[in-house]
This record gives structure tokens, C-alpha cells and sequence, in this order.
């Protein structure tokens, strides 16, 4: 079976690349089960913890999307080769 985390971790990509994806992954998981939930049962409110779910899911992939650019930025420009 095919697991697409490890398939990022065993890329020949930069480490801030890496970090970059996993942070696109962790938003997707996340906002999964609330875009699920409201597809399959428009008529009601959203249940709270899924929001709650989301929000801080995308928070924490900013984060790692930030720390991810930051590390593309020092390997490109301030590293020794």
C-alpha cells in the first residue's frame, strides 16, 4: 500500500520542501471531516469540534508552511555548499 507521508520523506526534495507538503497534508486531513459533513448534511449546522478540528490543523500547517519556506530560503541562499 502506497503511504504518501513516507513517499515525501524519502524524496530526493529539499527539506523545506518536505516540510512544506506535510504542512499541505495536515490541511487536508483537517478539513477533511468538516467539508465531508457539510456535503452530506447541508440543512443542519456543522458540528463545532470539527471546526475547532480545522482551524487548528491550518494553523499549525501555516506554521510548518512557514518554517518550511524559511529552511528552502537558508538552503538556497545562506548555506555552505
Amino acid at each position: 500500500m502506497w503511504n504518501p507521508i513516507r513517499a515525501v520523506l524519502r524524496s530526493q526534495s529539499p527539506r523545506g520542501i518536505k516540510i512544506i507538503a506535510l504542512s499541505l497534508m495536515l490541511v487536508l486531513v483537517c478539513a477533511a471531516p468538516i467539508m465531508l459533513y457539510s456535503l452530506f448534511n447541508p440543512e443542519t449546522g456543522g458540528a463545532l469540534w470539527m471546526g475547532w478540528l480545522f482551524a487548528l490543523g491550518a494553523v499549525v500547517a501555516h506554521i510548518g508552511f512557514f518554517v518550511g519556506i524559511v529552511l528552502v530560503i537558508w538552503d538556497m541562499y545562506f548555506a555552505k555548499k
